[in-house]
């Protein structure tokens, strides 16, 4: 990170401190988002991804779903803020889900491969996960809210 009179330069993706973190990441796609206060976006799983944001703040939520873990079904949850710049991994495979908290939040978003074929959403509110969110109503998708409920 560099910040200066100019203002802040933070990197979001280079391949060699990938390398250094033992990370094997393949940039295939990047996406920004851009959501209202209270968008959550639900649990998906799918290829390795990296996680920052550019402007607002919100919780990104990683949800071991392998079923051969020691962990399985657990989730962390990590604090974003575009004012403390930091970038979250989300390996292959691994639920991932988003909550905004503010109005305008943008996303940085990238995949390390374009498809890892058709994978349905699991439901936030299923009690052997026991996602805890800190707010009520809050902006679901037809496609999120009507997702399979797991035990």
């Amino acid at each position: 990170m560099r910040d200066d009179s100019r203002g802040v330069m933070e990197v979001f993706f280079c391949p060699e401190q990938m390398r250094e973190l033992s990370i094997d990441f393949e940039l295939s796609e990047q996406r920004l988002y851009k959501m209202r206060d209270k968008a959550f976006f639900g649990i998906h799983r799918g290829p390795a991804k990296l996680i920052s944001l550019i402007q607002g703040k919100g919780i990104d939520y990683t949800i071991d779903l392998r079923e051969d873990s020691d962990t399985f079904l657990e989730y962390k949850a990590v604090e974003l803020s575009a004012d403390k710049p930091q970038i979250v991994y989300v390996p292959a495979g691994f639920g991932h889900a988003f909550l905004s908290l503010e109005e305008d939040t943008i996303q940085a978003y990238a995949i390390d491969k374009r498809h890892m074929g058709e994978t349905q959403p699991i439901n936030y509110k299923s009690p052997s996960i026991g996602l805890k969110l800190p707010v009520e109503d809050v902006i679901l998708s037809d496609y999120d809210n009507d997702a399979e409920v797991l035990g």
